[in-house]
């Protein structure tokens, strides 16, 4: 996933559906994150797969007694660890087709929220102390 694209910390509901050829059930969770090339999914699963999957994003509305809006996505599974921070597996996955207007309705969406990281360039070494570590030797 590209990290200078913007990034929403929304937790809204997610399904992952495996291919029927894997048969595993489907797993539910929440975002941690979410852009609209992909999202860090939430859940008490430890789950792999290599196999492409579909994801059900649940939009909540933006109005009470209204229902969510349900984007289907086919997405491929990039990592999956251990978040200690919300004793949970994160799930990466990264978006590789939207059925129908999903893309439309997903960046509707995100644009009524404050995105956390907007990424700007920026040197890919680490520096130590404002100097370039890669000239610099340390003591």
């Amino acid at each position: 996933m590209n990290r200078s694209i913007a990034r929403y910390h929304v937790r809204w509901k997610i399904a992952l559906i495996f291919d029927e050829e894997e048969f595993r059930p489907t797993y539910h969770g929440r975002t941690h994150d979410l852009t609209v090339e992909g999202t860090g999914m939430l859940t008490h699963r430890d789950v792999m797969t290599e196999s492409p999957v579909v994801v059900l994003l649940a939009i909540p509305p933006l109005q009470r007694n209204f229902k969510p809006k349900v984007v289907e996505i086919k997405a491929r599974q990039i990592y999956s660890v251990y978040s200690g921070e919300t004793y949970c597996f994160r799930l990466g996955l990264e978006f590789t087709h939207f059925k129908n207007n999903g893309f439309e309705v997903l960046k509707e969406a995100l644009s009524h929220y404050h995105p956390i990281i907007e990424l700007p360039d920026y040197e890919p070494f680490p520096t130590l102390f404002g100097a370039d570590s890669r000239t610099e030797t340390i003591p």
